[in-house]
């Protein structure tokens, strides 16, 4: 496996031998290497975060586990989360605000707010 990189730091792990030991762990950060962040079956937003239906429910997904469907994926680290086309809108929206500072502070000046935001 070329790009085979440890799910929680990063480092390379082309020299690991595979198929991976459920005590495996990585040499830079000491996680856990039979879990379900480095499997290719997981997979956020669906049933037990896992795309094979038939495994058995793993509650924890960094933690080393018996699940025999197991099989490591290259593309597991995430890395640093980029700022995606949404969070740079939504901060582009709130641009010039500082915070609970730049609330209004009188009724009034809350309600003409208010009625700015939604004026038609």
């Amino acid at each position: 496996m070329d790009n085979f990189v440890c799910w929680c730091c990063g480092a390379a792990l082309a020299d690991e031998p595979l198929p991976l030991a459920r005590a495996a762990q990585c040499r830079a950060c000491h996680a856990d290497l039979h879990v379900c962040r480095l499997c290719e079956f997981h997979a956020r937003g669906i049933a037990n975060e896992c795309r094979e239906p038939i495994a058995e429910r793993v509650v924890d997904k960094t933690r080393a586990n018996f699940c025999g469907y197991f099989k490591p994926r290259g593309s597991a680290w995430q890395g640093k989360a980029e700022t995606t086309e949404a969070q740079a809108a939504l901060a582009a929206l709130f641009e010039g605000s500082t915070g609970p500072a730049a609330s209004p502070t009188t009724p009034e000046a809350a309600r003409t707010a208010l009625d700015d935001l939604f004026k038609s």
